[in-house]
C-alpha cells in the first residue's frame, strides 16, 4: 500500500474512529516499508493515535467527526503531493507547513 492509497481509502470512510484505526494501521506499514519518508508517516500515525485514544469512547457529533475528518484529508494532501515530487526539501517543506497549520488548529487530535 502506497500512502496515496492510504488516503485514498480514508476518504472513503464514515468519519469516526474505525477509518483513524485503518489509518494507523497503514502508516505503521508505511513506516516499515518506506524508511526514507518515515517521518511524514510518523506524524500522521500520531494525529490517527491520538484521535483514537481521545474519541474511541465517547459520542460524538457528526459534524464534529466530519469537520475532523477534513482537516486530515487536508493534511493527508499536502503529504501526499509532497511526496510524488521525490525530493526531499519539498517533503521536508510539507511536513512543517502541517505541523503549523496543526499547531494553529483546534487541536482535536
Amino acid at each position: 500500500m502506497t500512502f496515496s492509497d492510504a488516503a485514498a481509502i480514508f476518504a472513503t470512510r464514515l468519519p469516526g474512529t474505525d477509518a483513524y484505526v485503518e489509518l494507523r494501521q497503514a502508516m505503521c506499514q508505511l513506516i516499515k516499508n518506506d524508511t526514507e519518508n518515515a517521518a511524514v508517516y510518523f506524524l500522521i500515525f500520531g494525529f490517527a493515535r491520538t484521535y483514537v485514544m481521545l474519541y474511541e469512547d465517547q459520542e460524538v457529533s457528526p459534524t464534529f467527526a466530519e469537520e475532523n475528518q477534513k482537516v486530515m484529508l487536508a493534511y493527508l494532501a499536502i503529504l501526499d503531493d509532497a511526496l510524488k515530487q521525490n525530493d526531499k526539501a519539498y517533503v521536508y517543506n510539507a511536513l512543517n507547513l502541517v505541523v503549523n497549520q496543526y499547531e494553529n488548529s483546534n487541536k482535536t487530535f
